[in-house]
């Protein structure tokens, strides 16, 4: 009789609360297929898109670098000028702010390396780029400004698909504003838009953070 009992008030229960019981369920449901879809994921590999061009130039030390004797560390490439009136100092600033991210997480210098050649080396001597370097607090550990002669620094970042045209009559220069990702091979695994209005310095670390 005890157990007859029991069972009546179970079922009492699931007929007086089904439709509470129903909604629960199908909320539960839900919940499992928003994880499924759109819960956290696997983050996906970058492609490769083409093997980084060989480059050896000195630092503002006089200090040969080069794509060989940086190769083990994932690396940013940008071609800018020091003079350059528009997208250089902006986007070399969110790359300063990248570095700063890239040193608390304990990548720069050792994992990472940042590389930006001038293709203005005329006006870009040591000193002027040093200057420059230092209005972003670029960390020269982690950080190489090179400069090399400009016909062939300009032929190497077309060779990096930025493309650049002097200006002679204004002696300016008109670039692409392109941030390149080389990973630890020496192969291009993005081009990244400096002039796009969401580009962060978080987007940046991410996909650097991809190839580590």
């Amino acid at each position: 009789m005890g157990t007859n009992g029991g069972e009546d008030k179970t079922m009492s229960f699931l007929r007086k609360h089904s439709f509470k019981i129903a909604v629960l369920a199908l909320c539960a449901a839900m919940g499992i297929y928003l994880l499924i879809m759109y819960g956290p994921k696997k983050a996906e590999p970058l492609p490769v898109l083409q093997a980084a061009p060989a480059f050896e130039m000195n630092d503002i030390d006089g200090k040969p670098v080069s794509l060989e004797s940086t190769n083990g560390k994932v690396r940013i490439v940008y071609f800018y000028f020091a003079n350059c009136p528009d997208v250089c100092p902006p986007t070399t600033f969110m790359l300063g702010q990248a570095q700063d991210m890239l040193k608390a997480q304990g990548t720069l210098g050792d994992k990472v390396e940042l590389i930006s050649i001038t293709f203005d080396p005329e006006r870009d001597t040591p000193e002027a780029i040093r200057q420059f370097a230092e209005r972003t607090s670029a960390d020269m550990e982690g950080w190489h400004f090179l400069r090399g002669e400009e016909d062939a620094t300009i032929q190497l970042a077309r060779d990096f698909e930025v493309g650049v045209i002097k200006v002679e009559k204004e002696n300016t220069f008109a670039h692409f504003n392109v941030i390149t990702l080389v990973d630890q091979n020496g192969q291009i695994r993005e081009w990244i838009n400096g002039n796009d209005e969401e580009l962060t310095p978080e987007y940046i670390v991410q996909q650097i953070n991809k190839l580590l």
